[in-house]
């Protein structure tokens, strides 16, 4: 049995896993965010319409939206499929239940979309009104009037589609985890590591429409990773305080201005790792870490592995792709 306290995030790889979600998002054109058994979000809101945004904003409704949430993705978990229904505001959402080895993991929440013709999905909370209230203010209801307009059938299929593909994503993920817990098991055909990411160490570059007057220190980290860049020089480019800086910054992007520049070098790496020769002394060097050693515990620190393992085995991936398509 997979173990207890096992997590989307310690089998995913949440860069990854947030690029499919995006990719999905604009191919379904749905509203798509992942969510762990909890309910609590491990992926950004792909798609989002401006409608749910508006309303999600004010207390109430966001509280009514996350008990949809949950509800919906439990509902999922008990009938262990897809399961479609009507939020409170009258709009079609779409629960994806995310199961490893009989256990409920988490949810895909799609939706935010119309359905065409008369409908009989279930209201899933009894908090139908609001979808009357809203009626009164025109700016929601136009809004309302933007959102896409699916069949039943067409939202069926890709709640099946997305079913599927997590399937396949985290039974394999969970099997490679598995041997690595136990290395002395029968190693699988063709390994791909998987590291083990902190939700709240993903890079986010999208900035929060208050937080817009980040966006000069964003640009810069972005295009110097590589210096040394300093918090109070952000703050200077910014116009604000220090800490009003530290503070904004960290509530905008989930980490603080130190862990986000660590975590963009650590990203950067791993390109170099892979499409480059340099050793582990030159990508430390040229990323502007002072000293190999450190380079080498944050990487570890935030992917589970060192950077030369981590090429190592991308270099073993690499070569047994190659075998599989020469035989092919």
């Amino acid at each position: 049995m997979i173990r207890a306290h096992l997590s989307l995030v310690e089998i995913l790889e949440m860069n990854q896993f947030q690029t499919l979600q995006d990719n999905l998002s604009v191919s379904t054109d749905l509203a798509i965010l992942t969510v762990d058994y909890k309910g609590i979000p491990v992926t950004t809101h792909s798609l989002c319409r401006a409608f749910c945004e508006k309303v999600r904003k004010a207390p109430y409704y966001k509280d009514l939206c996350q008990k949809c949430d949950s509800r919906g993705g439990l509902e999922a978990a008990r009938l262990q499929k897809p399961y479609i229904y009507m939020c409170h505001m009258g709009i079609v959402d779409l629960a994806v239940p995310i199961i490893a080895e009989d256990q409920y993991l988490g949810a895909i929440m799609a939706g935010q979309v119309r359905i065409s013709g008369s409908s009989k999905l279930e209201w899933i909370l009894n908090a139908n009104h609001d979808a009357e209230e809203c009626k009164a203010n025109a700016e929601l209801m136009a809004d309302y009037q933007a959102m896409p307009v699916l069949s039943f059938e067409k939202i069926e299929a890709i709640g099946n589609l997305l079913f599927g593909i997590s399937k396949v994503i985290v039974d394999r993920a969970t099997l490679l985890k598995k041997s690595e817990d136990h290395p002395g098991s029968e190693p699988l055909k063709s390994p791909v590591y998987q590291p083990m990411v902190n939700p709240k160490m993903v890079i986010r570059t999208e900035i929060p429409t208050q937080y817009i007057f980040l966006k000069p220190a964003i640009e810069y980290l972005h295009q110097n990773c590589h210096q040394k860049i300093y918090l109070k020089d952000m703050a200077t480019l910014c116009n604000i305080s220090e800490s009003y800086f530290s503070k904004s910054f960290h509530k905008a992007f989930g980490l603080s201005f130190t862990m986000y520049q660590n975590k963009l070098r650590i990203d950067k790496s791993e390109i170099m790792l892979k499409n480059t020769s340099k050793n582990i002394n030159q990508i430390s060097d040229e990323l502007g870490f002072d000293h190999a050693s450190y380079f080498i515990r944050l990487f570890k620190k935030m992917l589970g592995i060192t950077p030369a393992m981590y090429k190592r085995l991308y270099i073993e991936k690499t070569q047994l792709e190659q075998k599989s398509s020469n035989r092919s």
